[in-house]
């Protein structure tokens, strides 16, 4: 078997096109075959295989003969035929639009086949013709439509009447011919084809699709044209609901919500037409066993699922009956309060599961469907379990305080996962957990597809400092550094999380298999994905371990400046002026009024340049509020002395031979700042401009692409970034290429403009009113009048006097503005969908938003006031929804 590759790609000098190849039966060897040109544009290459196999391949571009670019997708397969196989490919393109379409949120739940349909046509071994295969790879229509091709000659219908295509291979659809020795020349065109009609409903866009039948011998050959993509101008757009899984309230759950909670809103999205719902994070936060465990960004594991998320009447019911009737009182005791009391939950749950557990275990001992989860998650299943109880027997999740097994290991293994072991049991309890959690889960996401829907999760970009990934493997992560959020308009001092950073040079030793895994573990109960902070896989905001404020941050990687580069912007001489608080006897005065002997004694010393500057002992955040913490007298001044402390405007490079600086973010709001002259004030302007604006951009692309490609194949969701905030140059490009959704919020637009125009956002993007991190659309609107009052006249451009009160009209209006947007998607708070209905909504605008920022120690406790047992029943909301989808080809 001989098979000629031909692919059109216009190549520069020094560039050459080729084929990276392997046999299925030798995957490890992979083989390069070199193409060839005439032109630099049509390249082609030849294959002989002497016996029966099948051969994968991919194209990669090769520059000075090494790799320079790969096409994106998964291996092209070619099985063996008898007769010379010829084929015309095209480069995929990483960002192609049409790729998405061949994510799992539309090939197995959006768009997916019910059943296989159209037509296959066996072609027949007829030496005086040749074989003309399509292949179509697409996945961009509904489930009662097909695809079909029809052409110029009559086995394609000529121009008449479709030849239906195969979708068995769905998303590749095929169709196979066979055609005469005389045909010379095709023209096709691909349509969409009602299955049951058989009328055709669209033509592809665009010029007819041409094919010159020239075999190098007069033998039969086989003609395959791989042609990526329906070309067709508008493109699918859905709606969906965003809600935590810990806000879902149902009759059966247990003071939060369940995983099996989203069997009901599944129901109800498929009832109304919505595409997606959308959750935060679902793993596991128990680290300290108190309301600081509601916090779900802060998991202690990347892999294990949330326990409390467990129905626990899905793994059985008691058999004890008095412990049954126990059961059902306190569901329906814990279901009443209106917010989540989470201590509350977490006590009571984790008791039912430990009975469910000890009456179970002899069976899930023996359960075959457990031992293979076992199997299959043991590299991170055991050391979790293991984990969890070393946390429960010595009190505290903070594995460096341990009396032993301070870091995981094989020889740890060895002690403690083995029958042998006293606390083996307590073990096996948290992968009982963990087995249950995956099967519900999992069975809610094939629910949700069998709906046409999908489930889409949530990527925290940090690790909880003292988690069960940082007890694995601690090499990973930078432990002297705090990931977090430089100040913006709903942060005025950033954000500090405490999570560590990642140590990026490390995981790409083993080619990012940490972030690898973690997608492929998402990917079990998601077909879509949110990256939180996608900035983070450009640079992180990073505060030092010493520091609490994040104004003290710096990005990491960066670029610092030499004190020659800060020379060269006018900024020279006594460095110490800039990168020391400046405090004059004056300010201290003015701020710690008849105090300021008291605090001045305690905490500076006088210098001769500068009045005052922080005593030796009181150099970080840290060291002040351990002293106040014992100082109970100074506690009024807290907040007060750790801004003085980050009042700064050069941070030195900590770990450098010579010195070097970094601009403090928002220096120009800083005391030091306002006491420079107009001269020097501008010479530190363009110094922050050019740092946090021009200077990394270049550096944090490359960043980026080289993390990103290899973490996002690991899987084939649906990608959305969450790229709000202080966004480099260089992000939306990256993200385009990497066929990555934006996310666009009105409240927060991505311009020089107060209000986001929803008309102008563009397709590859996820538009929303509001987040978790936000106050709902009425709790937006009755914060601030004054802006509620522009929006009403200058964005609405309604007439008269805005009412102080979110009515349901306006919030309509906002959703209905948002459902208008070109956005591929527009997700919505549940919050903000049930403000529409003035009898529904819950009375209390103020207590639906579910996170503070700006507060480090908010307690995540929102829950939804309503049963969606009832939201069910509400036809009179569910159809004005419906309809408002409808309207808008959502």
């Amino acid at each position: 078997m001989n098979i000629q590759f031909n692919i059109h790609y216009k190549t520069n000098l020094g560039e050459m096109i080729a084929i990276a190849y392997y046999f299925k039966d030798q995957p490890d060897e992979i083989l390069t075959l070199k193409f060839y040109t005439f032109d630099g544009e049509n390249w082609a290459g030849r294959l002989e295989m002497t016996e029966e196999r099948t051969v994968c391949y991919n194209y990669i571009l090769l520059k000075d003969t090494e790799i320079y670019l790969r096409e994106w997708g998964k291996p092209r397969v070619i099985t063996y035929e008898p007769t010379e196989l010829i084929i015309r490919d095209s480069w995929r393109a990483r960002d192609h639009i049409h790729h998405v379409f061949l994510t799992t949120a539309f090939t197995k739940a959006i768009l997916k086949r019910n059943q296989k349909r159209g037509t296959k046509k066996k072609v027949k071994d007829q030496p005086e013709g040749h074989n003309l295969s399509f292949r179509l790879l697409s996945s961009t229509i509904e489930a009662d439509l097909c695809y079909g091709v029809t052409g110029n000659i009559p086995e394609l219908g000529s121009w008449k009447k479709p030849v239906l295509m195969d979708d068995g291979r769905f998303p590749e659809w095929t169709l196979s011919i066979h055609v005469s020795k005389e045909t010379q020349y095709v023209e096709y065109k691909y349509i969409i084809v009602n299955s049951e009609t058989k009328e055709i409903v669209h033509w592809e866009e665009g010029e007819n699709r041409r094919v010159y039948l020239h075999a190098a011998n007069e033998e039969p050959s086989t003609f395959r044209m791989c042609d990526d993509g329906f070309r067709q101008l508008s493109l699918w757009r859905g709606a969906g609901v965003a809600v935590p899984i810990f806000s879902l309230r149902s009759h059966s759950s247990m003071g939060i919500g369940s995983f099996s909670d989203l069997k009901l809103l599944i129901d109800w999205s498929h009832h109304v037409g919505l595409k997606i719902i959308q959750t935060l994070p679902v793993n596991d936060t128990i680290a300290h066993k108190s309301w600081r465990d509601s916090y779900p960004y802060a998991a202690i594991s990347v892999f294990a699922l949330h326990p409390l998320y467990i129905h626990l009447m899905d793994i059985a019911t008691f058999k004890d009956q008095e412990v049954q009737s126990s059961y059902d009182k306190e569901v329906m005791v814990l279901n009443e309060p209106s917010d989540v009391d989470f201590e509350q939950v977490l006590s009571r749950k984790m008791h039912y599961l430990r009975l469910l557990f000890d009456q179970e275990y002899e069976y899930f001992k023996k359960d075959k469907a457990a031992q293979t989860f076992l199997k299959e998650q043991s590299e991170w299943l055991i050391p979790y379990a293991t984990f969890c109880h070393l946390r429960d027997t010595y009190g505290t999740v903070n594995f460096e305080t341990w009396p032993s097994y301070n870091i995981w290991s094989d020889a740890v293994k060895k002690v403690l996962f083995t029958s042998a072991y006293a606390g083996f049991r307590d073990i096996e309890f948290y992968i009982f957990i963990q087995y249950h959690a995956d099967k519900q889960l999992q069975t809610m996401r094939d629910y949700a597809r069998s709906k046409g829907i999908v489930l889409k999760g949530d990527l925290p970009i940090g690790i909880f400092r003292y988690s069960c990934d940082a007890w694995v493997a601690p090499e990973l992560y930078n432990m002297q550094g705090q990931a977090g959020a430089p100040p913006d308009d709903f942060a005025v001092l950033g954000q500090n999380w405490g999570f560590p950073t990642y140590n990026w040079s490390e995981m790409a030793k083993h080619n990012f298999m940490w972030w690898q895994r973690r997608m492929q573990q998402l990917n079990r109960y998601f077909d879509a994905l949110r990256l939180d902070h996608i900035l983070g896989f450009f640079r992180i905001w990073e505060i030092p371990i010493q520091e609490i404020q994040g104004t003290l941050g710096l990005f990491n990687p960066r670029l610092p400046l030499s004190v020659e580069a800060l020379a060269a912007y006018g900024i020279e001489g006594d460095l110490s002026r800039y990168t020391q608080p400046y405090l004059t006897d004056d300010r201290l005065r003015r701020t710690f009024g008849s105090d300021v002997d008291m605090v001045s004694k305690v905490f500076f010393v006088k210098k001769k340049q500068n009045p005052r500057v922080f005593a030796p002992e009181f150099q970080t955040q840290t060291a002040i509020r351990d002293y106040i913490r014992q100082n109970a007298q100074f506690e009024k001044y807290l907040n007060l002395l750790l801004e003085m402390r980050s009042d700064v405007l050069l941070i030195q490079e900590p770990n450098t031979e010579k010195p070097m600086y970094n601009p403090r973010i928002t220096l120009s709001t800083t005391y030091a700042f306002s006491q420079l002259d107009s001269e020097m004030k501008a010479k530190f302007e363009k110094l922050y401009n050019d740092y946090f604006f021009i200077r990394h951009n270049a550096f944090w692309e490359k960043q980026a692409l080289w993390k990103l490609p290899v973490i996002l194949d690991a899987t084939d969701m649906l990608i959305c970034g969450e790229d709000l905030g202080m966004i480099p140059q260089a992000v939306p490009g990256v993200m385009k290429a990497m066929n990555i959704l934006s996310l666009e919020i009105q409240r927060m637009p991505k311009g020089n403009t107060e209000f986001g125009v929803v008309q102008h956002y563009p397709y590859m993007s996820v538009c929303s009113p509001s987040s978790h991190d936000m106050s709902t659309i009425r709790g937006w609107w009755e914060s601030d009048p004054a802006m509620a009052s522009r929006f009403f006249h200058q964005y609405l451009h309604w007439f008269g006097v805005p009412s102080k009160d979110c009515t349901p009209d306006i919030v309509k209006a906002v959703v209905d503005d948002h459902l208008s947007s070109p956005a591929m998607l527009a997700i919505f708070p549940i919050q903000d969908l049930i403000g529409m209905d003035g009898h529904l909504r819950n009375p209390y605008a103020g207590s639906e938003q579910i996170n503070n920022p700006a507060n480090p120690d908010h307690y995540w406790k929102f829950r939804f006031h309503m049963p969606v047992e009832q939201l069910l029943t509400q036809d009179g909301f569910n159809e004005m929804l419906r309809a408002m989808l409808k309207v808008h080809g959502r």
